[in-house]
């Protein structure tokens, strides 16, 4: 028996025959100039952590001539990071950006100078950005998740399309080659009829749970009314956290790193990794949208989400029969990951080693097999019995199973795909045709984790339909004088 590891990224890899006809496009034309081979002149905003690999995603290409970041230390040292990575790449790092703690005042001050933005804030003010961006008539490209609200998803969509900007959301599995063969497996019968989905994550490794505040001094170098944006007004806090509570890599501040728990400014595990590990589940089902949510989690507040929680989606029928895709999260009260029911084809010595070597992934379960992958973004799938993976093999081979979906020109580089589509025409991955019922999608397991009861979505009018309270969840329930685009 082959292991399980059988020559997987030489075999991904090395696949001959591509369909790239979604790349396929007139040039652009870019402030009044033929856009072949143009450096395009692109602002960040979320400077530093994500925001830093996302610059470094476009900086040796393009020009990077704002750079926003509502802390101070961070803004520095973010330039920093850019000039370093230009310079260890033996790239001129060119002219310095422009600094600004408030993208408002960017746009007021050098819109005109700007082709597109990158925005990679804390998830309750991409809403805010994105559309200051597209207002402004920018490309815009958005870190997972678009929005923490399906309402706000849906206004950002609609105002792309009316823009006819560039659009892409930062989920780099959509832009891998894994994705894609995984696809084509099922579609082409490789594990036999599609039958139930299996999805999780360790996530939350950030302090995440029904916490209380605690007011403390804020930073020097942060402006908490900026970072608030357009949540209420209210003193600088930090998470009162329970002795003995572990705080894996987390801490107790909000900022940079362990807003992601709290509903006002993240979307929890499920909004921080669902937008990567349900992704490759949402294109082989054709981008349907779930009739039912059914939840559970441990315990939750009108603030805070659960440390960890437990989905079902119900699935119409369309590419395949009408299915159950799990999603879990979280580690549960003993400690232990809160983890899937490894399938029963999954019963090789290599397999189980897999299995439990996983500790985010995605299962495919068929009638004949199973496509695993074991980590979050379909990068190098692998299925199960090995059997199966050798026959799969020689039938690429053969010309049996056939390469079907588009490749993207700038694998593992949403950022970079989303500059080169600008510049040579096409569409990105994850454009917002595909992101925002992607994102959608996702956000419904929080609307019925929320709710703390099964709901049931009418996606024609954006209602839960079988119970009004969850309803409240659906838009974001206000905003602040003066950070919303007129």
């Amino acid at each position: 028996m082959q292991k399980s590891n059988f020559s997987r990224r030489r075999f991904l890899g090395g696949a001959t025959g591509i369909a790239a006809g979604v790349f396929a496009a007139p040039n652009l034309l870019l402030r009044g100039q033929n856009g072949a081979g143009k450096r395009l002149n692109l602002a960040v905003i979320g400077a530093n952590g994500k925001g830093q690999s996302d610059t470094q995603a476009v900086t040796l290409d393009h020009n990077i001539v704002a750079l926003v970041d509502v802390d101070s230390d961070r803004l520095g040292e973010a330039e920093k990071k850019r000039e370093k990575y230009c310079q260890d790449s033996k790239v001129d790092p060119g002219k310095a950006p422009k600094m600004y703690s408030d993208f408002r005042k960017m746009f007021d001050e050098m819109a005109n100078e700007i082709d597109g933005v990158i925005v990679s804030t804390p998830d309750h003010t991409h809403y805010l950005a994105a559309m200051w961006a597209i207002k402004h008539g920018k490309h815009v490209c958005v870190q997972k998740p678009l929005c923490n609200y399906i309402q706000e998803v849906r206004n950002l969509h609609a105002a792309a399309k009316e823009a006819g900007v560039v659009t892409q959301m930062g989920n780099q599995g959509r832009t891998m080659e894994g994705q894609r063969l995984a696809k084509e497996w099922i579609e082409q019968g490789a594990i036999g009829d599609l039958q139930e989905i299996r999805l999780w994550t360790n996530r939350p490794i950030w302090p995440q749970g029904p916490f209380n505040k605690k007011q403390v001094e804020c930073p020097p170098n942060l402006n908490w009314d900026l970072w608030l944006s357009s949540e209420k007004e209210e003193p600088y806090f930090e998470m009162d956290i329970p002795e003995g509570v572990k705080l894996w890599k987390g801490s107790k501040s909000l900022h940079p790193f362990s807003w992601r728990g709290w509903w006002p400014y993240g979307s929890g595990a499920l909004g921080d990794m669902g937008c990567h590990i349900m992704d490759a589940s949402f294109s082989i089902l054709g981008q349907l949208i779930p009739e039912k949510i059914e939840a559970v989690s441990s315990p939750i507040s009108e603030t805070c989400a659960p440390n960890w929680s437990r989905l079902v989606y119900h699935m119409p029928a369309g590419k395949h029969k009408a299915l159950k895709v799990t999603w879990h999260d979280g580690k549960l009260e003993d400690d232990t990951p809160n983890k899937p029911e490894r399938p029963e084809m999954m019963n090789s010595e290599g397999a189980m080693k897999a299995w439990d070597k996983a500790s985010s992934g995605m299962a495919f379960i068929g009638s004949d097999g199973v496509v695993f992958e074991g980590e979050a973004y379909c990068s190098s799938p692998v299925i199960y019995p090995e059997d199966k993976y050798t026959e799969t093999r020689i039938a690429m081979k053969d010309g049996k199973i056939v390469k079907t979906e588009a490749r993207s020109p700038m694998p593992n580089n949403p950022q970079g795909e989303w500059a080169h589509c600008i510049v040579n025409g096409g569409k990105p991955s994850s454009n917002f045709d595909y992101s925002c019922p992607l994102t959608e999608f996702v956000l419904l397991g929080n609307l019925a984790v929320r709710a703390q009861q099964e709901v049931v979505w009418d996606k024609a009018s954006a209602k839960v339909t079988n119970a009004e309270a969850p309803n409240q969840y659906v838009a974001r329930p206000a905003y602040r004088d003066g950070w919303l685009p007129a």
